[in-house]
């Protein structure tokens, strides 16, 4: 195993900065070429992801919260049965 040295963390950092700003640069060249119908099209496609992916994830962790509960309540009354 290698040792990590403040060097190789610092020219991990620089590579992922140019690596981030090739991305947003391709990213504003394919968004500058298309269609004003194309771009409304995409910004209400990503409106609906940023909306509903996070309220997936809640939704589910609130369920499974949920289901932990019941689990546990119906555990402890078998056990104080029996």
């Amino acid at each position: 195993m290698k040792n990590a040295s403040f060097a190789s963390f610092t020219a991990l950092l620089e590579e992922i900065g140019r690596a981030l700003a090739q991305a947003i640069r391709q990213g504003s060249q394919v968004v500058a070429g298309m269609s004003w119908p194309q771009l409304a099209a995409s910004c209400v496609a990503l409106a609906l992801i940023v909306t509903i992916v996070p309220l997936a994830i809640c939704l589910f962790l609130v369920f499974m919260a949920v289901k932990l509960a019941v689990a546990a309540i119906v555990i402890n009354t078998r056990r104080h049965r029996e």
